[in-house]
């Protein structure tokens, strides 16, 4: 009989991937997420849908009933005004559910540094996750633990666009590691598949090496034809005010900051061991080529003569 997963956070980058994966493997897959054109094209690529949000549990619930095995995350909410209590309710949402479908298996998105009690930023409700997670008895899961991921370099598109530069708080010179979302859901469909891990397993997404965001910029730049972009890192309160007018509320700038100083000390999510298995195949100069360079012609091409 065919395995029955479902994917919740499926429209995101990683959730997309998966459900395309495991439908090109032939499982029947059934994808939730909120309303969108994206859901929709889920639909038509094959799987099952179920549109609705995961603050309701009822929801949830019945989404997950009769699943083999599910893919558990909490959707970024970067416009939350309190974003530690926004993951706390979608969390024990989600737990809740869980445990009323009864639900077996399951694959937990969760982070480098969510070992750590605190000085990760919004890391530390995936922390607490974890915690919630693992205390569901009759639940086997392993959590999912990836590395920065490559994507977020997507925000320096309109940097790029406007003054010519990346830039953030990190140190231009440290290198650690990061991650293509597309090899997480690779990894991820491989645990869903295998289900063959011990219950709280932890499994870290590496990506192939540690990287600086100076090399960022130089990946980029070769790939969008500006060979000599450079990488400037903003003064702290210059990078919260900038993720403020770009649209996050002072909460998660506030914890996107704390988790910058932190890894700038080199005290949080930049020595994790590397080890075959959290070795992931995609390189910066792919992610570069392959992700980067189309997004950024496409938002210069959409950009007003």
């Amino acid at each position: 009989m065919t395995k029955h997963f479902v994917i919740t956070g499926a429209t995101g980058h990683i959730g997309t991937a998966l459900v395309h994966e495991l439908l090109r493997k032939g499982y029947r897959v059934t994808a939730v997420a909120r309303p969108s054109a994206r859901l929709d094209a889920l639909r038509a690529a094959g799987a099952e849908t179920q549109a609705g949000d995961l603050h309701d549990t009822a929801f949830l619930t019945e989404a997950l009933r009769g699943a083999d095995a599910a893919f558990l995350m909490i959707p970024p909410n970067v416009t939350a005004p309190d974003v530690l209590e926004h993951m706390r309710q979608v969390g024990e949402s989600v737990a809740q559910a869980v445990r009323a479908a009864g639900l077996k298996q399951a694959v937990h998105l969760s982070s480098i540094g969510a070992d750590l009690s605190g000085g990760t930023g919004p890391v530390v409700g995936l922390h607490r996750q974890e915690a919630r997670l693992n205390q569901i008895e009759d639940l086997r899961v392993a959590h999912l633990r990836p590395a920065y991921f490559m994507e977020n370099l997507l925000a320096n598109v309109g940097l790029i666009q406007h003054m010519g530069i990346m830039g953030s708080g990190m140190r231009p010179e440290l290198a650690f590691p990061m991650v293509a979302t597309k090899d997480i859901a690779a990894k991820a469909a491989e645990l869903l598949e295998k289900a063959d891990f011990a219950a709280g397993a932890v499994h870290y997404v590496l990506g192939p090496q540690n990287y600086s965001q100076q090399d960022a910029a130089r990946a980029i730049g070769q790939a969008i034809g500006r060979p000599e972009l450079p990488y400037v890192q903003f003064p702290y309160e210059d990078a919260k005010k900038g993720m403020i007018g770009a649209g996050l509320s002072e909460s998660m700038a506030g914890l996107y900051d704390e988790m910058t100083r932190n890894m700038n000390e080199e005290k949080v999510m930049v020595r994790e061991p590397r080890t075959a298995e959290s070795t992931t195949p995609t390189t910066l100069s792919e992610f570069a080529q392959h992700v980067f360079a189309p997004a950024f012609r496409g938002a210069t091409a959409a950009q007003p003569a």
